[in-house]
């Protein structure tokens, strides 16, 4: 399910584009929005006594977007390990499909208590294929 980002004043550096840090709060917008479509919201992954936390960002920025531009995002999961998740991530400017920013985020899930790595759930593995 793509996530849309309308660009407003706020999301703009001096030079009048995106600035650069934003991507990471659409990225991530965009991943909670896919986890909620999965069933898992909400705090401690959907009641699944689970938590995800980002271990790496890699965004490499294609063009620029500024004011008014709406951005669409995509995820799409790269693969699965024993206690983390790669997720491509793709964002483009929805007036003429160019991709503005594009790469991959890795997240780890963790115990909510003591924030140590652990396995990915059975029942997220199942819902994601």
């Amino acid at each position: 399910m793509p996530t849309t980002q309308k660009i407003r004043y706020s999301d703009c550096d001096p030079q009048g584009i995106v600035f650069n840090a934003n991507f990471a709060r659409y990225w991530d917008d965009a991943v909670t929005d896919w986890f909620e479509e999965l069933g898992f919201g909400g705090t401690e992954l959907g009641g699944i006594d689970v938590d995800v936390v980002t271990a790496r960002l890699e965004i490499d920025f294609k063009a620029a977007a500024k004011l008014g531009d709406t951005l669409v995002t995509e995820t799409a999961v790269e693969r699965i390990g024993d206690t983390s998740m790669t997720v491509l991530v793709t964002t483009s400017r929805q007036s003429d499909s160019q991709i503005v920013a594009a790469g991959k985020a890795v997240y780890v899930f963790v115990d909510p208590a003591e924030f140590r790595p652990i396995p990915v759930p059975e029942s997220f593995r199942e819902a994601v294929r």
